[in-house]
């Protein structure tokens, strides 16, 4: 038996408040129906109008992104990826390390291959993300009927609304996480509530999770052991005996088709399997970590003090710190550890409320939404310095805690006015029409430009410059596999991104000597003794006037001065 639906606020359902009798029960039936179809067209339409005017201004990935286009186009092929993408935490722990898995790159292999690389990325991506809002507002109902359903669709707008329109297709894990982490947040809701039946749910997204950015595994592995004992305990407490065969066959299913993948490479590596670096980096320690102070003090900052649901709390929130100095523009030590304590608490005690109140699927979520800002903490402070410092992208999951966690009191306050049907009506139409207006506020087109946001931040300067630099690299086929070497290119470059997306567009093979860029694109990659020609990106002087022996064919005047694609035959 569902224990989650033997809670008395899941037995009625906002929507269905109609008389009884058949035809009240048919009307209710029917403005459930209407309720639920509205919302997931609010949390859908805003995902669907930012991926197709960005096919309309002609998109194409630049930075990172062209690298994780490149890597799911590789999916069932030759260089069909076994891993996620090099980690950027490699560069602190002294040695390379990749992140966990390549579900994502799978996920939307199939449109990029069915729609080409261009448009099926930001489809694939657009997929992705309306499945995860999808996702997370249908489970909502599972905790407490109407009530959650809405208040969940009202923190996935809110998500989306941060992010702004051009985020909503874009495949830099930490963006692209965002709304999958609010579908994992409801999932373990419900199985906290004994609702074994999500369990291969939990699995499956939060492999999703972890495989594609290794900064969300503290916070996954917490909720999912959290959720597991609570569900527990609360079966072992109602004395129920629920089916739980099947949900654990599935559960079997899912956790090895998602990890088959990881496993193979480990077994089969010539050197150190990746599952073994990430232990030995997890357990031997090496590069500063955050701390528990700068976590509460983080926490505070980009949750309660901007607050969350700014879209000035998503770029600035977490400011630049560099590596054995603090971290300059946060909220004291006293102050954000006295905001973060009184909003755990009272999240605490609007659980304990529910829960006296037999409401308990909307104490579980309460309560899981309490532990989730808890857990945050503690999984940004052993998250590592990275070489810049602190960086936003570290903790993108932040956010929809915090979304969540406002969803769960909104649901609560929603499920406590049911007691006075027109009041209760009142609130409810509220709350929907507030989810319909953010979604409609956040159509317009809006670019989160802070830093770390997404390589993607200057496409509108760079990616005019980046087509005209790669128009002519069809004249590279044929002429045999280019090693291509990374050597002085700066840090953060908006071009070498579309370089290798429109290589592997012409069929042209190429190379790596690198050890990072092999860990980016694989062992398959590494240079042998077949490369015929070196490619390289030149900037300033160089690409104007190029030096003895190389060929330029590709050249633009970008927004930072010229640049200009070089190559030049290998002499063996």
């Amino acid at each position: 038996m569902d224990l989650a639906r033997q809670d008395r606020d899941h037995e009625r359902d906002q929507a269905g408040t109609a008389p009884d009798g058949p035809a009240g029960r048919s009307g209710g039936a029917a403005a459930s129906r209407r309720l639920e179809a509205a919302v997931l067209v609010a949390v859908n339409l805003p995902i669907v109008v930012a991926a197709w005017r960005g096919l309309a201004r002609g998109f194409q990935p630049l930075g990172d992104n062209g690298m994780l286009l490149v890597r799911a186009r590789d999916v069932a092929t030759g260089h069909h990826p076994l891993l996620g993408s090099w980690s950027s935490s490699s560069a602190v722990l002294d040695q390379n390390l990749n992140n966990p898995g390549p579900l994502y790159s799978d996920a939307i292999a199939l449109p990029i291959k069915v729609l080409g690389p261009w448009v099926g990325l930001a489809v694939g991506v657009m997929l992705v993300n309306m499945a995860a809002s999808t996702i997370a507002v249908v489970l909502a109902r599972r905790i407490g009927g109407a009530s959650t359903l809405v208040a969940v669709a009202a923190g996935v707008v809110a998500v989306q609304w941060i992010m702004g329109s051009e985020l909503l297709y874009d495949i830099w894990q930490p963006n692209a996480l965002m709304l999958p982490m609010m579908a994992f947040l409801v999932a373990v809701t419900c199985l906290a509530t004994g609702d074994l039946a999500m369990a291969p749910w939990v699995v499956g997204i939060g492999s999703l999770l972890v495989q594609t950015h290794l900064s969300n595994l503290p916070v996954v592995a917490l909720l999912v052991v959290a959720s597991a004992a609570f569900g527990g305990w609360r079966i072992r407490r109602t004395g129920e005996r629920p089916e739980w065969r099947r949900p654990a066959r599935w559960t079997v299913a899912v956790a090895v088709l998602a990890w088959i993948q990881p496993v193979v490479e480990q077994v089969t590596s010539a050197g150190r399997g990746n599952m073994s670096r990430l232990a030995s980096a997890g357990t031997g320690g090496g590069g500063e970590a955050i701390g528990l102070s700068r976590a509460v003090r983080l926490v505070a900052e980009a949750v309660v003090v901007q607050p969350w649901f700014t879209r000035g709390s998503f770029v600035d929130a977490v400011p630049p710190g560099v590596q054995g100095h603090d971290i300059a523009g946060l909220v004291p030590f006293g102050r954000g550890l006295l905001v973060t304590a009184v909003l755990v608490l009272g999240l605490a005690v609007v659980a304990g409320m529910c829960w006296r109140s037999g409401r308990r699927s909307l104490a579980t979520m309460v309560g899981t939404s309490a532990f989730a800002l808890v857990g945050a903490v503690a999984a940004v402070a052993v998250s590592p310095l990275n070489v810049v410092g602190t960086t936003p992208h570290q903790m993108r999951w932040l956010w929809p805690i915090a979304a969540f966690a406002t969803a769960a009191v909104l649901a609560a306050a929603l499920d406590a006015l049911r007691s006075w049907p027109r009041p209760g009506r009142w609130a409810l139409t509220g709350a929907v029409a507030m989810v319909l207006a953010v979604s409609a506020a956040t159509l317009p087109t809006h670019v989160s430009d802070g830093l770390f946001t997404s390589p993607t931040v200057d496409a509108e300067a760079y990616l005019p410059a980046a087509r005209e630099l790669v128009g002519d690299l069809d004249e590279l086929a044929g002429r045999g596999t280019v090693l291509y070497d990374p050597t002085g290119i700066p840090f953060a470059d908006p071009y070498s991104g579309l370089v290798w997306a429109e290589l592997q567009d012409q069929d042209v093979p190429f190379v790596f000597d690198d050890e990072v860029l092999i860990r980016h694109f694989g062992e398959s990659r590494r240079a042998g003794r077949t490369a015929a020609l070196r490619l390289w990106e030149a900037f300033g002087p160089e690409a104007l006037d190029p030096p003895p022996g190389a060929e330029r064919v590709g050249f633009a005047d970008g927004p930072t001065g010229p640049v200009a694609l070089l190559v030049e035959p290998i002499d063996r």
